[in-house]
Order: structure tokens, then sequence, then C-alpha cells
């Protein structure tokens, strides 16, 4: 079956509501949705949620704060997506009229989630790409690429990768780079790209800012960089750089990170040579010790073959925080700090006065305020998971409602954060950084010659 829909349509009698659908609803769904109410309410738009989730009981919890939003979500109980993603019978009202549907689970869910959207015109937004699978890898392409050409028969836009790194970092990056490029300078050659992120955290207690499994699975898998054209792969925390992020009394020590913009920033601008993502701060550090002291090993433990080293870490290591607890942390003092911060350098050289000049063009995003989420809605979140979140939904509520205009045809098939920099008019993108500062993700940007240290 399928179902086609307007976007949204309004007279002077009805509104008929946006209608979200989240599959899973953790630390960053809750707050993408409360998210998704405040844009909704401060542009006068009618919204509803569907939330497919495996607990009703924790979904609420996580909106322990923004219980007043309960009116407007329907919970939806199921031990798994496949009767959704099927489009049984049972949820075809459910999903009738929607407008976006969201991956905040998992992304081995976007694939399905694609194939339903096609099904029911309905657009799409997820938050990251499974960069690790065996075709990924070979072909250094994203799996949703795959549905590119359906996307665009159907005039439906499947938003990749959103959130704060990878998403707002892209847009960020696509913006300058399509600024640079407008130019036309015969000369004009972007060097590199290099992006650096900052997560730390200055904690009495052990906090987890992600997955403590996710931070194991993605710190110490082998990074990739792009160097001189070739993609080139490392051991695990070498080739270490120092980087001086804003508001930071010293430089933080950065490694090389395989993440979702190497591959994007290259599909993008295949003509640069050189893209590398590092990171750093307190729990990268943190991810460090244990590859150092060997407690990621594959190898057997002596005792008990079937287990390894790395799965007896994974088994003893501390869970996410819940929401509730994470508020307690940071309202007792516990939690006294914490900064998530990024940095992208693209290097650029032309001709001047009869010299080749190179300058260091610099864009970033810093979220240094923390505490303010207490006595907020989205007290519980973590100093990751609220810009991830708040991001996500910025990028795709202005999305949607450039859908809305005229021109949205050109909006369509797999769009990634560049994409949307290129695309959108520039008063758009303009109201993006507006919002992104709106809430709480300052932004930074500078031009220097790269002779300066």
């Amino acid at each position: 079956m399928e179902i086609n829909h307007p976007l949204v349509i309004t007279d002077e009698n009805t509104m008929i509501p946006i209608k979200i659908v989240f599959f899973g609803l953790g630390a960053v769904g809750s707050a993408m949705l409360i998210c998704f109410s405040e844009l909704a309410e401060r542009d006068g738009v009618a919204i509803r949620f569907v939330v497919y989730v495996r607990n009703p009981d924790e979904a609420r919890d996580a909106l322990f704060h923004a219980e007043q939003l309960f009116e407007y979500i329907d919970f939806i109980k199921l031990s798994d997506f496949s009767s959704v993603f099927a489009l049984e019978p049972a949820h075809e009202q459910e999903l009738t009229g929607a407008t976006l549907l969201v991956n905040a689970a998992l992304p081995e869910f976007n694939g399905a989630m694609l194939e339903l959207a096609l099904r029911i015109g309905a657009h799409t937004v997820d938050l990251a790409s499974d960069i690790y699978g065996a075709k990924t890898e070979r072909t250094l392409t994203f799996a949703q690429y795959a549905y590119d050409t359906a996307l665009r028969e159907r005039g439906i836009a499947a938003l990749i990768n959103m959130g704060v790194s990878p998403g707002v970092t892209n847009f960020l990056i696509g913006r300058r780079m399509h600024d640079l490029l407008a130019t036309d300078r015969k000369d004009l050659e972007v060097e590199s790209i290099d992006l650096y992120l900052l997560e730390d955290i200055d904690s009495d207690s052990i906090v987890f800012s992600w997955s403590p499994v996710v931070a194991l699975e993605e710190l110490a898998q082998h990074p990739r960089i792009l160097r001189d054209g070739r993609m080139l792969v490392l051991d695990p925390f070498s080739e270490a750089r120092e980087y001086h992020f804003p508001h930071e009394a010293s430089p933080s020590r950065q490694y090389p990170l395989y993440q979702e913009e190497l591959l994007s920033l290259h599909r993008s601008f295949p003509e640069i040579e050189s893209i590398g993502v590092y990171t750093g701060g307190s729990e990268v550090e943190l991810v460090k010790a244990l590859f150092q002291l060997n407690l990621l090993s594959k190898r057997s433990l002596p005792d008990r073959p079937e287990m390894t080293i790395e799965a007896m870490v994974r088994a003893i290591l501390p869970g996410m925080n819940k929401p509730r607890r994470i508020e307690e942390y940071l309202r007792n003092g516990t939690i006294r700090r914490a900064h998530f911060a990024a940095a992208a350098e693209i290097r650029v050289s032309e001709t001047v006065r009869n010299e080749r000049q190179t300058a260091i063009e610099t864009v970033g995003l810093s979220y240094l305020r923390y505490p303010e989420l207490l006595n907020s809605p989205y007290a519980g979140a973590t100093y990751i998971a609220y810009p991830t979140a708040a991001s996500a939904a910025i990028l795709a509520w202005h999305a949607l409602d450039y859908l809305r205009t005229k021109s949205a045809q050109t909006l369509s098939g797999v769009i990634t954060g560049e994409d949307l920099a290129r695309i959108l008019p520039r008063p758009r993108a303009d109201a993006i950084r507006r919002d992104l500062v709106a809430w709480d993700i300052d932004l930074f940007e500078s031009v220097r010659d790269a002779s300066e240290t």
C-alpha cells in the first residue's frame, strides 16, 4: 500500500498538524522531540508525534521535564520495528499523514526506514550511518545512497547524518566551501580540511556522554584519513596533534577518528586531496588508557577461552546513566564542567601580489552552557546528546519549512549537511545559524595567515 499526502494543509479554519514519527526515543530522540515542539510553537505550526519504542514507560521517563507534551504524543509499544517497516495494516492509521520519519535508534535501521518512506511519501532524517559495513568501507559511500534515485523520483528528501557532528559540522564547512568556490577564482586551491572535535567533561564520577559500548567501538577502530588523495588506515591513537579550542586554557591532544564527515566531505568535494577528522578530551583519553592497558584486546581470557578481554571490559563498564541521574549529577556539582566543540580548518592558497599565499579559514561551534539545562525541559540530557538533538531538529525543521516553498523540488534524494548549505538560500542558512545560537550552540569563524602558529 502507498500513502500519498500533502506536507501540511492550512486554511482559515483547519490546520492539519505535521506528524513526526520516531523510531526509538533515547537520550537524543527525547531532546530532539522537545526541540521540534519548541520550534513548532514558535512558528505557529500544529504538530503531533508517533513514537515507536520497546518500553513506553522509559520513553515517558526520558521526557520527565516535558510531560506537557504527552497529549501530542502517541507512544506505541513494539518488540521490534519490523511490523512498522512492513507497513502492516495495524500501523497504517498511525503512519497516515506522516511528514517526517526519524531514526533515533541505530544506523542499521536507516535502509528499512527509507523503504517505508518511499511507500508512504514521507521525508526522513537519521543521525548517523553504518560506516563500518564492508560495502561502505569498500566503496566509501553511505548505504543510504542506494535509495537516492528512487527518492528523487518520489520527491522525498532523506536527510542523513544530521546532528551536531556529523551534521552542523558538515553544514558549516559546506557553507564556507560553497562561498569559496562561488568566487570562481581560477588559481584558488583548497588544499585540505581538518576537523577537530572536543568531548571534555570534568566530573567526580565517570559519566559517558554516549553508550560506553558505542564509544569503545568507535574510538578503538582503526582510524582513516585522506592524505594526498589516498585513504590511509592508521593505528588507533597514532599521529596525534595539538589543537587549542576557544574557551579552553590549554591545547587538547587530538587523535585521528573515522567518522561520517570524512566520507561525506570526500564525496562532496572530491577535488580536495587531504581531509582528516580528529578528536580529543577526557572521554577519549579514558578509552585511550583502556587501549594502552591492552583492555580492548581480542585475546581470550586464560581460564575462559570463550570470552575475550574486550568482552569482559564491556560487561563490567558502567552503563549510560539515566536522565534523572545525569540531572542529579549536574545539580549537585558532581559534573563541574562540560564542553563540546568542533573546529574545521580549511587551508586555502591563491596567488596574491605575485606570491603564493596560504590562509586558514576556521568555522566551528562550541557548547559550553551545559548547566543552563537545569530547570529546562532538557534537564537530564548529556552535554553531547543535547547539542546533537537540537542541531538535528533545527536542520530538519528548516528543511521541512523550505520544502513548503515553491522551489521545494530542489530538495530531494539523499541530502547531507553540505547539500543543505548549497541548496538553501542564504537567508534560510542564516536563520539556521541564529537558531543554533538561540538553542545555546555558539558559532565562531576566523581567517588567519597559515604562517601564524
